[in-house]
């Protein structure tokens, strides 16, 4: 999936725009953080293992990953990231995620950058669905899903593999049919 020209994000201060190999410094450097790590399918072992992922999401090819820096505009640092992991365009489908630094945890911004990414998937990219997966007990997560109006769709057991051990996780989705109201 390509991005021309990224969305924009409801929420002063801060902008979207693609990763870049730049960022994985910033962002290696919040997601092994204690907090953080826990909430993440895979264990990094350096900043190194982030750069193939970036490049993956800098691909053109149809049904690529795409992953989008969140930007705090006053510093020019990272503040987050959210995208889509998987894209079925086929299927007209994608599943987003998405990360903070815990700086900016309670302010919003997670929500802000989840809305302005699906509601662009749905005009900009004219998907149908969006859907997440949110690790069972990973409350903030499904917090913020439940308030840009995705709908909890059940269980999935041992649906993937966190760090070796099968991992239970909760599925949300958003229909672009679905009311703008969060549910």
């Amino acid at each position: 999936m390509n991005v021309i020209t990224p969305p924009s994000i409801d929420l002063q201060g801060f902008s979207l725009r693609p990763m870049e190999m730049l960022d994985i410094p910033d962002w290696y450097d919040y997601l092994r953080l204690p907090e953080v790590a826990p909430h993440l399918r895979w264990e990094l072992q350096s900043a190194a293992d982030l750069a193939p992922l970036v490049q993956a999401y800098r691909s053109e090819e149809p049904g690529a990953p795409l992953r989008l820096a969140i930007v705090d505009d006053d510093s020019g640092g990272l503040a987050g990231s959210v995208g889509f992991d998987a894209v079925w365009a086929e299927d007209r489908s994608a599943e987003i995620n998405f990360d903070l630094a815990p700086a900016y945890w309670g302010r919003g911004l997670g929500q802000a950058a989840c809305q302005a990414v699906t509601a662009w998937a749905f005009a900009g990219c004219r998907l149908y669905r969006v859907q997440a997966v949110a690790r069972d007990g990973n409350r903030r997560a499904e917090r913020l899903l439940r308030g840009c109006g995705f709908q909890y769709e059940g269980l999935l057991r041992a649906y993937r593999q966190v760090r070796g051990e099968p991992g239970d996780f909760k599925m949300f989705a958003r229909l672009s049919t679905d009311p703008d109201a969060a549910t």
